[in-house]
């Protein structure tokens, strides 16, 4: 019994490899001639039709760290908490 059990499985594992390599050459025989790559052109268009405003001069002056709000100090590890509980979603505590 246990040797018919062994060729019972391996006949549905061999079964089952052939018909994997059946469609997998079937596949293979059959694919879609590719098609010819283009190369992509771009037409060299005023700022104006692209929407861009042409000469504007970049801010020189960055905010300051300690002006930044409280929420970008940090990871919230108590709210990502709270979320895991299954705790309603609330806003940024007021001060």
């Amino acid at each position: 019994m246990r040797t018919l059990r062994a060729l019972a499985a391996g006949a549905v594992f061999g079964v089952s490899l052939l018909a994997i390599g059946f469609v997998c050459v079937d596949r293979l025989a059959h694919q879609p001639a590719a098609p010819v790559p283009v190369m992509a052109r771009t037409n060299q268009l005023a700022p104006s039709t692209t929407g861009s405003i042409a000469g504007t001069p970049l801010p020189t002056a960055l905010p300051k760290l300690a002006a930044l709000p409280k929420a970008t100090d940090g990871f919230d590890t108590e709210r990502l908490n709270a979320l895991l509980r299954g705790d309603p979603i609330s806003g940024p505590a007021r001060r």
